[in-house]
């Protein structure tokens, strides 16, 4: 417990520790507009009529017991006075009052898992479009026979199809506005959907901690021309940005933040998850603005469905994938990025190279060369965009994956860094200058200067010192001048019940 007050002219801040009944003990310390001071050690005996307070300062007894009261008064002699005719300390009055403590408890959501009752609304209809198919489950075929398997089906006419959602939420949560994480899963625009092993756990793992998910199908299949394989990637970025327009129309019915939008997704849906984050329609392939030209496509917002409400993508969740054009990503386009991505990947390159490096050449004549996800670390890196790369030494493509539909502990990897990661982009972030962790012993006592963005701080804490005033947002601290370590600790929230807590090292100089 934390009192402010007085002893005589003495203004002190003390800190006491309930230790038993009989007794118990602390320390304070002078608060005289220093920035560092001496530690004095106190102790209350309780077992006489009236409690006893002993330091090397003060010395005397109190009208109240320490543990009950929010008021402490009495009289003490002053210790650190000259006697009077040579034998009487002079005595004063003290009066300390206790310090309110954090009323609300910080919330752990977002950053473990926090519900444990998903509700899973299957094959929501997010639009319509002309397509091959929207879902082609796994299986143990290689991806030449389930290519054979499916080339028929491309040269028959499109047909239009139903474009479908999973919505992944606790029913419980009360929260209005929950920001929102749209899977994308993978399959080399050909096969897979959103039942996929990965993206339900995925799914199930974000949804506990907090988050509101959805994971889409979106029209797949292609003709084995250059031309048809990247319009296949362009259909899948046109219905992931139909999907957003869907769930930004319908936000505040379902409860979702739509200016609170992660996106992510394995191999394909990766490559689907940073376009549609970072590629505006004059950054489209050339391919892609000539079909444009002769009327077969629209521009990315033109398909799906006819919802125009806005949203804004926060930060991207890039698993095994990667770009055709790493100039699309401009210096103004601040949208985090996490990449995890095996080294030895033959089918998404990790730097740059062909996709599919073992067709026997065949790559190389339908595809592009790619950049992976250490290159898009790479330039993420020069534009000074917020950025993670978790590179898994010697691993291929699907690490997660045992067999088809069987996952591996590397689905533990995933779950760990996406959900770290959205956590980092929804919590508050909290600025403090580096010029502000240095403090001269002889200093004056001053605030330390903070800044807290997407959010507000809650309370400001301090290590080896103490908070020289009762207000919680004031970071103007008294450092003990024997600690061991320093730190001061900022406790921040916001409106998505996202709590942070910041440790930021102090040194103390001394000249």
């Amino acid at each position: 417990m934390f009192y402010d007050g007085r002893v005589g002219s003495d203004k002190i801040v003390l800190v006491s520790e309930a230790v038993n009944q009989n007794f118990l003990k602390g320390y304070f310390v002078l608060n005289r507009g220093k920035s560092v001071e001496e530690v004095h050690p106190f102790s209350v005996d309780l077992t006489g009529k009236k409690p006893f307070f002993q330091s090397d300062l003060y010395v005397g007894s109190i009208k109240s017991t320490i543990q009950d009261s929010v008021q402490l008064t009495g009289k003490l002699k002053l210790m650190n006075r000259k006697k009077r005719f040579f034998f009487f300390r002079p005595k004063a009055e003290f009066e300390l009052s206790l310090r309110p403590g954090l009323k609300t408890k910080p919330s752990e959501r977002y950053q473990k898992e926090f519900f444990d009752n998903i509700e899973v609304k299957s094959n929501v209809v997010y639009g319509k479009a002309n397509g091959y198919w929207t879902s082609s489950p796994y299986s143990n075929d290689p991806y030449v026979v389930t290519l054979g398997k499916g080339l028929i089906k491309t040269f028959k006419d499109n047909e239009l199809l139903d474009l479908k959602l999973d919505l992944y939420f606790s029913r419980s949560d009360s929260l209005k506005k929950k920001p929102v994480v749209m899977l994308i899963h993978g399959g080399a625009f050909y096969i897979g959907s959103k039942e996929s092993a990965c993206e339900q756990a995925l799914a199930y793992a974000l949804a506990k901690r907090g988050f509101f998910v959805a994971s889409i199908d979106y029209r797949l299949g292609f003709k084995p021309t250059a031309t048809d394989i990247e319009m296949s990637a362009y259909r899948a970025i046109q219905d992931a940005h139909a999907a957003l327009r869907y769930l930004a129309h319908h936000s505040p019915g379902i409860g979702l933040d739509p200016n609170q939008v992660y996106v992510g997704g394995t191999s394909a849906g990766a490559v689907a998850s940073l376009n549609v984050a970072f590629m505006d329609n004059d950054e489209r392939p050339a391919r892609i603005l000539e079909a444009e030209k002769k009327g077969i496509v629209g521009m990315i917002e033109d398909s799906g469905n006819r919802y125009t409400e806005s949203f804004t993508i926060k930060a991207v969740a890039n698993m095994w994938g990667a770009v055709s054009d790493l100039n699309m990503i401009d210096s103004n386009e601040k949208i985090p990025v996490l990449s995890i991505h095996g080294t030895d990947d033959v089918v998404v390159p990790f730097e740059y190279d062909f996709p599919f490096r073992n067709s026997l050449m065949i790559n190389r004549v339908i595809m592009d060369k790619m950049y992976g996800s250490k290159t898009i670390h790479d330039r993420l890196n020069i534009l000074g965009i917020k950025n993670k790369l978790v590179a898994l030494p010697g691993k291929g493509h699907e690490p997660e994956l045992e067999t088809y539909n069987t996952l591996n502990t590397y689905i533990d990897t995933l779950i760990f860094h996406t959900s770290d990661f959205f956590y980092e982009q929804t919590a508050p972030s909290v600025f403090l200058p580096a010029s502000q962790l240095s403090v001269k012993a002889e200093s004056a006592l001053k605030n330390i200067y903070y800044e807290v963005t997407n959010g507000k701080v809650v309370e400001i804490q301090a290590e080896g010192g103490v908070k020289a005033n009762s207000n919680p947002a004031d970071a103007t601290i008294i450092w003990f001048d024997k600690a061991n370590s320093r730190k001061v600790k900022v406790l921040s929230s916001n409106q998505f019940d996202a709590w942070s807590l910041k440790e930021f090292p102090v040194e103390v100089v001394k000249f």
